[in-house]
């Protein structure tokens, strides 16, 4: 299973440094029975590059909150 944690860059840094996410509670995306119902297609691809994509969204959020984050 592939889950897709929306990050900033400082918030990637940390995880390699630490070799962890965090205490958590964090979002993270997944191909769930809840994606599957709501998307379309049932080809797994698809529905891993929708989880994908709300994670990039997410990831946007992040950035949006935190105006000293570096962009990309």
């Amino acid at each position: 299973m592939r889950v897709y944690v929306p990050l900033t860059l400082p918030g990637l840094a940390e995880a390699h440094r630490t070799g962890q996410l965090g205490d958590g509670p964090f979002t993270a995306y997944a191909v769930t029975p809840a994606l599957r119902e709501w998307y379309v297609s049932d080809d797994v691809e698809e529905l891993e590059y929708a989880a994908l994509g709300r994670a990039a969204l997410a990831s946007v959020r992040l950035l949006a909150a935190d105006p000293a984050a570096p962009r990309r």
